[in-house]
């Protein structure tokens, strides 16, 4: 009877139901492989075979095959969400049982282990502080705690120094600049107003007035603009110039706007065009006016407009009949450093060439226009004071804008210690120390830049005096919130700024001086006299000085505490003589400083205390005829006597030095037991190109918080921390195996290696034939719904008729049962 064969069907039916009910139940399951029924039919055999008509057993469940095929890509926001593209599994270790997953919803745990939801450890291969892989299979690990400090024990530069660069001079004469315009505090508006000049208020529709019947006419002037094109425009207005023939709106009116720039910028003949802008303004409430500006702002020009006929009070030019003309609004310069237009001649051997100055350049600008002019030597200096009495910040509310950069500090003190952390940054070469005698601030700028000032405030009668040149006076911004006007004396912060200027010193080469100022008492210079010129010889190096050196560059180390300090090298070329053999080409030689501070080995020569201070630290740097270092007979660079100082000057408590007197030598230890370290100028070439710093880096930082990490297609897993630092943590395993069909599944969309599977076949993420790693991304289950839903149709149909043959051989049976 055929009751076991549709009781076989029945069962395989029910099972086709649970795998495809358990593939829909996880359409949306992450990582998810669908499954299906493999089905066999069954058939009586013995030991010689079966009959050619024998008849089948019914149907029996062969297998549950998985479906490993790649699932969509979905990408999220979250950096450890990770999905492989390709072949492959995540590794995880759940207690000790390596499992396999395709499901990369993974996070960090409590410790910083990157887990799966069930608490399963990513595995992968984990790096050395150098952020070197290595081949040890573990958990993966995101410190979040701090990064520890890394003292600096080698800095690399990789620089060019100019072939061209010439042996320094020793001699000569030197000037200071000490015109009656240098360093004076000048106060006006931070930024230049236009001239302008504005019609009286009108009203639209203008009262029927129509183009068509009629014209108005006028007449623009500018006057007095130094770089504008002056003169005098007349205006036709009229619909046959392109006016509409009324004027009932803003859109008309901007025609209107339209037709008089047209006529502005292209006149009839022989008028020629002028520098002056016409603006239609809506001033609401249905109310307009005509604005006309000069083009070029912060000169005192004159606008005006004259001559207009009688019907032009329909454009609010009614004014220029009766008064004859509209009154001017004359621009104003933005502040600056006050210095004029000035000459001079610079008289040398052979000939004389005159330098003219532009009229508020920098003295930072005039020192390298002047540098590149023979036989002159110019450095620029700009120092001006915030004086202590004239300091008031009564609520904490004041904002310092220098060099528009915002300073939030709210006393002296705290002022200088914010300019000086950003010496190095937004305010290049920029310094602050505090009077100690005055309480004064002086701000110095390294480089010549002028200085600027403005200030905001909400509290009232806030105030900052500055002080340039101490023989003219200084200048006072006060804050004025309420708008109740400022003290006798001082200037309203709402729209004005201080600027102070530099200084220039000025070096002369031996057979060179200066002449004829022009004009001889107003700007840079006073004067000449026999004594304005002092004679001077230079004999060695001087970091102070940047006539004594041709390049410079600097560098931040850190010691062993993770403070950060300056480490700057000097480059001065030496001169060579053929009938000299102490001397050679391409011989340069390199100073060493840190915090301004010689780091040279101690001249035992010396007599007390001398003999345990500090030298300069120099070292020889000689080039090949091609440009190359010479790395045979150029020194190697050790910085041994460093001794870590904090603000005050004094040791701060880290690791010291270790002289070559004391055994100090390359290469330095790891992990340090010193402050020294090694320079090494690989790289660096002399070419006859300008000074470039191609490479300056160094090895230490300081501590750090981590502030995100990355993970690469090739599953390297890298952090950035707060220090500027990044370090490679580890990089992602995962694995393949030669049947992925025979792995076992484990739940928690895992599965376990299994005899079926075989071993698995570890590597990095894009090696072989694994795939690789898109990370911030999900792989979604690769159930496709309107598959399974049929599949539930088939499997439900096949039940149905199983349950049916049942049925009919019952009918069958019972037919037999009730024969007689």
């Amino acid at each position: 009877m055929p009751f076991n064969t549709a009781l076989s069907g029945i069962r395989a039916a029910n099972s086709d139901l649970k795998i495809t009910g358990n593939n829909i139940a996880n359409a949306s399951t992450t990582g998810f492989k669908s499954s299906r029924a493999e089905f066999g039919d069954v058939y009586a055999t013995t030991i010689l075979g079966s009959g050619v008509n024998t008849i089948g057993g019914g149907v029996r469940l062969q297998a549950v095959s998985q479906q490993f095929s790649q699932g969509n890509i979905s990408f999220t926001e979250n950096e450890l969400d990770l999905a492989i593209s390709g072949a492959g599994f995540f590794i995880v270790d759940q207690g000790g049982d390596r499992l396999y997953t395709r499901a990369g919803t993974f996070g960090l745990d409590k410790d910083g282990y990157i887990v799966t939801n069930s608490n399963a450890r990513l595995q992968g291969f984990g790096a050395d502080i150098n952020g070197i892989v290595g081949g040890v299979l573990g958990d993966m690990q995101i410190q979040t705690g701090n990064q520890a400090p890394r003292q600096t024990t080698l800095v690399d530069s990789a620089l060019n120094l100019d072939a061209n660069a010439p042996v320094l001079q020793r001699s000569g004469s030197t000037l200071l600049t000490d015109g009656n315009a240098i360093a004076v505090t000048q106060a006006g508006l931070q930024v230049p107003t236009t001239s302008t000049v504005d019609s009286a208020n009108f009203a639209l529709p203008g009262a029927g007035f129509d183009f068509n019947a009629n014209t108005i006419t006028f007449d623009l002037q500018l006057a007095g603009a130094g770089s504008g094109n002056n003169g005098t425009v007349s205006i036709t207005l009229n619909t046959a110039s392109g006016v509409p023939a009324n004027i009932n709106n803003f859109n008309d009116l901007r025609t209107l706007e339209g037709v008089i720039n047209g006529q502005i910028f292209s006149p009839t003949l022989p008028q020629t065009p002028i520098d002056v802008l016409a603006v239609a303004v809506d001033d609401g409430g249905g109310n307009f006016h005509l604005e006309f500006q000069a083009l070029q702002g912060g000169e005192a020009a004159q606008v005006t407009a004259t001559n207009a006929s009688a019907n032009a009070g329909t454009l609010g030019l009614a004014g220029a009949i009766g008064a004859g003309t509209i009154q001017d609004n004359s621009g104003t310069p933005a502040v600056n450093n006050g210095y004029p237009q000035q000459g001079i001649d610079i008289v040398g051997p052979d000939q004389t060439v005159t330098y003219t100055s532009a009229a508020g350049a920098t003295a930072s600008e005039i020192a390298s226009e002047m540098n590149a002019l023979a036989g002159v030597t110019a450095t620029a200096t700009t120092t001006a004071r915030l004086v202590n009495a004239g300091y008031s910040n009564a609520a904490g509310n004041m904002i310092i804008n220098l060099n528009n950069v915002p300073l939030t500090s709210n006393d002296l003190t705290s002022l200088a210690a914010e300019i000086n952390g950003l010496s190095n940054s937004t305010l290049p070469g920029v310094t602050a120390q505090l009077d100690a005698t005055t309480g004064d601030l002086i701000i110095t700028s390294n480089i010549g830049d002028d200085l600027s000032f403005t200030i905001t405030s909400t509290t009232d009668g806030d105030t900052l005096e500055v002080l340039g040149n101490a023989a003219v006076p200084s200048q006072t911004l006060e804050a004025d919130p309420s708008n109740n006007g400022v003290a006798v004396g001082n200037t309203s912060a709402t729209a004005n700024g201080v600027v102070v200027g530099g200084e220039i010193d000025l070096i002369l080469d031996e057979g060179y001086t200066l002449n004829n100022p022009n004009p001889p008492a107003i700007g840079l210079y006073s004067p000449f006299t026999s004594t304005s010129f002092t004679p001077f010889v230079i004999n060695q190096f001087d970091p102070t000085d940047q006539t004594t050196y041709n390049h410079t560059t600097s560098v931040n180390v850190y010691d062993s505490l993770g403070n950060s300090h300056i480490m700057t090298q000097y480059f001065v070329r030496q001169a060579y003589d053929p009938n000299d053999p102490a001397t050679s080409p391409n011989h340069w030689l390199m100073y060493v400083q840190v915090d301004g501070v010689d780091v040279g080995d101690p001249d035992t020569t010396l007599p007390p205390p001398g003999n345990v201070l500090p030298t300069e630290a120099s070292f020889n740097l000689r080039f090949n005829s091609n440009g190359a270092l010479d790395t045979a007979s150029s020194d190697q660079i050790l910085i041994s006597n460093w001794t870590p100082l904090d603000d005050n000057g004094n040791p701060n408590g880290a690791l010291g030095p270790q002289n070559r007197l004391q055994g100090g030598a390359l290469p330095v230890v790891e992990p340090p037991t010193s402050s020294n370290m090694e320079v090494s100028m690989d790289g660096t070439s002399q070419y006859g190109s300008s000074f470039a710093v191609n490479n300056v880096d160094q090895n230490g930082y300081t501590t750090g918080r981590l502030s995100g990490i990355d993970l690469d297609d090739e599953g390297v897993l890298f952090a950035r921390f707060t220090n500027g630092e990044a370090q490679v943590l580890g990089q992602l395993a995962i694995a393949d195996f030669a049947n992925v069909q025979g792995l076992q599944p484990a739940g928690d969309t895992m599965w376990a290696e299994n005899f079926e599977s075989g071993i698995p076949q570890i590597g990095t993420p894009g090696t072989a034939a694994l795939g690789i790693i898109n990370s911030g991304a999900l792989e979604d289950s690769n159930v496709d719904l309107s598959e399974q839903l049929v599949n539930l149709i088939i499997a439900q149909r096949n039940f149905q008729a199983s349950a049916k043959t049942i049925e009919t051989a019952d009918a069958v049976t019972q037919t037999i049962i009730n024969l007689r």
